[in-house]
């Protein structure tokens, strides 16, 4: 989440950027959402399993190439994208945008799961 903090203080602190094409090989906004979820609740899983940092890094580099793999990229097409967003952070704001409202919804069904497998016990 750390991460997502940085990219919304980016977004107050860079101008407002024209629309324009975005460029071939840059992944499409709804895929990068989908991954940066992904990322952000592969990071949530490495550092709260008890690890020392070295090993969670380890733990999460491993998640990540799976994200890669999942969603048909890689990991320099994934940092070249991100790069493309943040240099068009009206387009980077509407990813965010995906991010919030799916980190929230999985948030949300798992929540519900909980409290239903706590009821069933």
């Amino acid at each position: 989440m750390r991460k997502l903090t940085y990219i919304i203080a980016i977004l107050t602190i860079v101008s407002c950027s024209g629309k324009e094409e975005r460029p071939k090989g840059v992944i499409p906004p709804e895929k990068m959402a989908l991954i940066l979820s992904d990322i952000y609740f592969a990071e949530y899983k490495a550092t709260h399993i008890g690890l020392k940092n070295d090993s969670a890094e380890k733990i999460l580099r491993h998640y990540e190439l799976k994200i890669f793999e999942d969603h048909e990229t890689n990991d320099s097409v994934y940092k070249e994208s991100f790069k493309y967003y943040l240099e068009h952070p009206n387009q980077l704001e509407a990813v965010y945008d995906i991010v919030i409202d799916t980190v929230s919804l999985r948030d949300q069904v798992s929540n519900a799961n909980s409290k239903k497998e706590n009821k069933n016990r």
